[in-house]
């Protein structure tokens, strides 16, 4: 499995694991980074519906602060949006045995309480309560079969 600069493993597959009442849940052993002190960052995503969190590698979240990065001052725009994101986002990094603590607003917010679904997203993973990603589930199909239609 490709490791980027930060030692991150890709992330491929779904797996459902429990949340302790700390709100800790195990990342699949596979998607655990070399360097258990790699600071993740986790927002609650899409922006206004927050369906589930979205969990960014350090050098993806870097790519992406970097986009925003010289527009901010000017732009009242891109502030909003960086006001949003830091207000919706954590760092995660992983204790000694490969788990998160979900932060309790980010937990909520989706609605994850006992479980958490895990969903690879290759460069990326999502988490999700494990209700709302089975009801996403044919819509998602739907969606990705138009896509792939489109790109392949």
């Amino acid at each position: 499995m490709p490791d980027n600069t930060d030692n991150v493993p890709s992330f491929h597959g779904i797996s459902t694991h429990a949340v302790d009442e700390s709100r800790r849940v195990m990342i699949p052993a596979d998607w655990r980074p070399k360097d258990l002190s790699v600071a993740f960052m986790v927002l609650a995503w899409p922006i206004g519906a927050k369906d589930y969190l979205l969990v960014l590698p350090p050098e993806t979240w870097r790519a992406r602060l970097e986009k925003m990065k010289g527009n901010s001052l000017m732009d009242t725009r891109v502030a909003t949006l960086e006001r949003v994101l830091g207000s919706n986002s954590a760092p995660l990094t992983l204790d000694g045995v490969g788990r998160f603590r979900l932060p309790d607003h980010l937990a909520k917010s989706v609605g994850i309480e006992k479980k958490a679904q895990f969903v690879g997203r290759v460069d990326k993973f999502e988490i999700w309560d494990p209700k709302r990603y089975e009801k996403s589930q044919a819509q998602d199909e739907a969606v990705a079969l138009q896509v792939a239609m489109q790109l392949l």
